[in-house]
């Protein structure tokens, strides 16, 4: 330590104060997405059921979530979207992506086939070729 002009010893000390405010900002960051990504799938659905295909990881990070709980309506994660405005945000997050983009699209099991096959269309339309459905298990 070195001592100051009239002989103390100087004590030398961190200032933890930005480490404390990184860390809290981090902190926050992390309970805030993984609350966004569990309201995506919170919407309550009767999955259809898988009959084949392979299973998939259930990893969801990374994915846009489509949710159809019926004919009339579509959710993206837990926002509800029209048709033109789920094309606008496809096509805003296939630039923004570095790599593939993925879509995850969730229907109840009674939901006909018209109402999620302009779903398909439009991730082929945009250059989203990695769609997948959520099933359950037999």
């Amino acid at each position: 330590m070195k001592s100051t002009n009239d002989g103390k010893p100087k004590s030398l000390a961190f200032n933890l104060t930005p480490l404390i405010d990184v860390t809290f900002l981090l902190i926050v960051f992390f309970v805030m997405s993984s609350q966004m990504i569990n309201e995506e799938t919170a919407m309550e659905m009767t999955l259809p059921r898988e009959t084949s295909g392979e299973i998939a990881e259930k990893d969801d990070a990374g994915k846009l979530i489509v949710n159809v709980p019926d004919a009339e309506s579509i959710f993206l994660g837990a926002k509800r979207v029209s048709f033109s405005e789920l094309r606008e945000r496809f096509l805003r997050e296939k630039s923004r992506a570095t790599g593939p983009l993925a879509v995850r699209i969730r229907t109840n099991r009674d939901v006909p086939y018209g109402a999620i096959e302009p779903i398909l269309v439009l991730c082929a339309q945009t250059g989203i070729y990695d769609a997948s459905f959520a099933v359950v298990g037999e």
